[in-house]
């Protein structure tokens, strides 16, 4: 594996999306990062995995969480045990599941793209936002994917996209390096001229 061969893999990427999104869309990062994920675990299903979203939209499975089971999400993960202090201190059960459902499936769950998504709180730490910002955010991003469901182009390209990067071995890279990675391609913009 090169990093060489990374690159070009991600700025082919990047071409795929300007075909199909619209230019520098917000979906860029999530939807390479996704994929790539998914292409280390050889799960080569994209189309069926970013269409159902049953998992981390599925309010039922969160709100029937017990509150001791969202109190310990809070308490263990650092991150959120320091952003809502006031909250755990005070045993404020409503305002901790009121921001569980947008936190447990991007910090708990750790779904890919949700993660990507929010990438820029994440790296703040402003879990707060991602909780203001997130019903919001999921909506727009499936919105515009659920653009590209009847597109067979869009899919068949991902998943070619993917298998070239599982055969990269881009699984020995660490999370932060790919995600570097398809930051500089996606700030690239490609090789080709976008469409539009």
């Amino acid at each position: 594996m090169s990093k060489k061969s990374i690159e070009q893999a991600l700025t082919l990427g990047v071409d795929i999306l300007n075909e199909f999104l619209p230019v520098r869309s917000f979906l860029y990062f999530p939807i390479l990062y996704s994929a790539c994920v998914w292409a280390v675990r050889r799960v080569f299903d994209y189309r069926e995995r970013i269409l159902s979203w049953q998992i981390w939209l599925d309010s039922e499975e969160v709100g029937t969480k017990p509150d001791e089971f969202i109190l310990q999400f809070f308490t263990v993960h650092e991150g959120l045990s320091r952003a809502y202090a006031g909250e755990i201190a005070a045993l404020d059960r409503k305002a901790l599941r009121a921001a569980f459902p947008a936190l447990y499936p991007v910090c708990g769950l750790e779904d890919a793209f949700l993660r990507a998504l929010f990438k820029p709180e994440l790296d703040s730490g402003d879990y707060r936002k991602i909780v203001a910002d997130f019903e919001a955010r999921a909506a727009e991003a499936k919105d515009e994917i659920r653009r590209l469901e009847s597109d067979p182009g869009f899919w068949k390209a991902l998943e070619e996209f993917g298998m070239e990067v599982a055969s990269l071995g881009i699984h020995v890279l660490g999370d932060k390096d790919v995600q570097d990675l398809i930051i500089a391609a996606v700030k690239k913009g490609g090789s080709r001229k976008a469409k539009g």
